[in-house]
């Protein structure tokens, strides 16, 4: 920690400011070409009385204030001169000789797409970090092509640069775009929870529907398991025997399955689970025990090429509980393009409206479950064992969507209130 600057009066001299053994003041400032520059007094106060025999004139700080405000006004008139755009453009060129050609491709693709014909077009002094936020949450909810955070945290990285340029340019003061992917990530993980999950009865009819439609039936499994442990699609097809403590009525989560290109091929790899809380022990409810009992009569075994996983061997078989019918594991693309024709026939037959669930789905609904069943009043031990169960790694998410629900039930709650009241009064 810097230790504090005095004059030869005790008084705290601020950034910029110092003192000579004469007792003149005198304030640094930089240019917007960073170039130095100092003004000296003999008073740092405009209250200070000046020292006998010394001309009269502004005080240091009176000086200071006039210097900023002539920063800023000059911040005003550049700033208002040039564009998101030319930013970006500027960053790329400057970054082009150190980046790798695929570093400095992805870039300019990502540039292009999203940024160059949308808040590209902005001039740099108009943009607030209201206007990042919105750009993001659009980017996320776009009707035609929406896409996925990752995309949107390439864009913050890109704008992020552009604009830290622009304030060590002073054509800013500062930088909108910090903080603003987190806020964004943040409302994005809760709204897309409570969304995109199913109601209880939705849930169980779109169950229900697949175990009694005989082309169905044989997935009916998969997807209630799915649906009541809260589990990633990749973590449960990654599911094996080992797993499961029938005894104790635990599922353990300690790796995914993955159908991804390894030196030009496709193949099945196991991995980490999503983050460091991703490995946790699930409770097996009562029907999840009964159905993989039963699944267990019928269980087969799968080979695949085991790829950063030293601790196993390069054919290492083990006996997974999701397999086809020869035994194979499974793509995760191949149950969710099922998943898509197992609603459109719910949907055709029952004249419901269920969109865009995904696997995914049945983990929101899971967590949302558990947050309106389990956690109790102010309960931070609920949140915390609803956190371990889903393997979020921040119990902010946890809480976040927990808090949203309430909000929402007391909406519900006192719209149900009021028509009752009025009921009465009628």
């Amino acid at each position: 920690m810097a230790e504090t600057r005095r004059d030869n009066r005790g008084i705290v001299l601020e950034k910029g400011e110092s003192q000579d053994k004469s007792g003149k003041y005198r304030f640094r400032y930089y240019d917007d070409t960073q170039q130095a520059h100092d003004v000296y007094s003999w008073r740092l106060r405009p209250e200070d009385e000046m020292p006998e025999g010394k001309k009269p004139g502004p005080s240091l700080r009176e000086m200071e204030k006039n210097i900023q405000k002539g920063i800023l006004d000059d911040i005003k008139v550049w700033a208002g001169n040039v564009t998101v755009n030319k930013l970006v453009e500027e960053h790329i060129r400057m970054q082009k000789p150190y980046w790798e050609p695929a570093t400095l491709n992805s870039t300019t693709s990502v540039y292009r797409v999203h940024i160059k014909n949308g808040i590209g077009k902005k001039k740099v002094n108009k943009v607030t970090a209201d206007m990042i936020e919105a750009f993001y949450n659009n980017m996320l909810n776009d009707k035609e092509k929406p896409v996925k955070i990752g995309m949107v945290e390439s864009v913050n990285k890109i704008l992020n640069a552009a604009f830290s340029l622009a304030v060590k340019r002073h054509l800013i003061r500062n930088n909108p775009v910090t903080g603003c992917v987190g806020a964004v990530k943040r409302k994005n993980n809760i709204e897309q929870a409570i969304k995109h999950s199913l109601e209880d009865s939705q849930q169980g009819k779109l169950l229900e529907f697949m175990r009694n439609t005989p082309k169905y039936a044989c997935y009916y499994p998969f997807f209630y398991i799915l649906a009541w442990t809260g589990c990633r699609i990749g973590e449960l097809l990654g599911l094996t025997w080992y797993d499961l403590d029938f005894s104790q009525e635990i599922i353990s989560i300690n790796h995914k399955i993955t159908y991804t290109k390894v030196d030009g091929h496709y193949q099945f790899v196991i991995g980490q689970t999503k983050t460091l809380n991703g490995n946790r022990e699930i409770p097996m409810l009562a029907d999840v025990k009964e159905m993989l009992l039963d699944l267990k009569q019928a269980a087969g075994k799968a080979k695949i090429s085991m790829i950063g996983r030293p601790e196993l061997s390069v054919d290492d078989t083990r006996p997974f509980i999701f397999t086809n019918s020869k035994g194979n594991l499974i793509p995760q693309v191949t149950m969710e393009h099922l998943l898509q024709r197992i609603i459109k026939d719910y949907n055709k037959q029952t004249g419901d409206k269920i969109e865009k669930a995904t696997p995914h789905t049945f983990r929101h609904s899971f967590c949302c479950w558990l947050c309106e069943n389990v956690a109790g009043e102010n309960s931070m031990d609920d949140i915390k064992y609803i956190q371990s169960i889903m393997g979020h790694k921040d119990a902010g998410t946890t809480l976040n969507i927990y808090s949203e629900l309430r909000k929402n039930n007391a909406k519900d709650k006192h719209a149900a209130l009021k028509e009752k009241a009025q009921r009465n009064v009628l």
